[in-house]
């Protein structure tokens, strides 16, 4: 019986490791995480062409629209409304459960107002 216990522990034990790793990579909460290592087999993120993790992370709240250009390189899509306007560095790819977000968000002067890092299920 602690043959199997042991044995049980051990199948279990890579799944939080990635989450794990999984948390530090993306730089996620744990719930993020824990659904990125789930449904990484499948997820569905597609990726602006000049995307960088380390640089994306650098982003700060009220930095200009050349700023982040220069920073990061031009989003895969922007969609600008009468408010503000979604810069997105990702997107889900169709027909898959779910995708790594990174959108930025500017007002109006074209500033940096919010910053979406996540991972999102569709």
């Amino acid at each position: 019986m602690r043959l199997f216990a042991l044995l049980a522990f051990l199948s279990f034990l890579p799944f939080p490791t990635a989450v794990t790793i999984n948390s530090y990579h993306f730089g996620y909460g744990w719930n993020d995480a824990f659904w990125r290592t789930l449904v990484a087999p499948v997820e569905g993120t597609i990726w602006a062409p000049q995307f960088d993790e380390s640089k994306f992370s650098k982003v700060r709240i009220g930095m200009s629209a050349p700023e982040v250009t220069k920073l990061i390189g031009d989003p895969l899509q922007k969609d600008c409304g009468e408010e503000d306007c979604f810069w997105l560095y990702t997107k889900l790819e169709s027909g898959l459960p779910g995708y790594d977000q990174r959108w930025l968000i500017f007002d109006l002067k074209e500033r940096v107002i919010e910053i979406r890092k996540s991972f999102e299920l569709d």
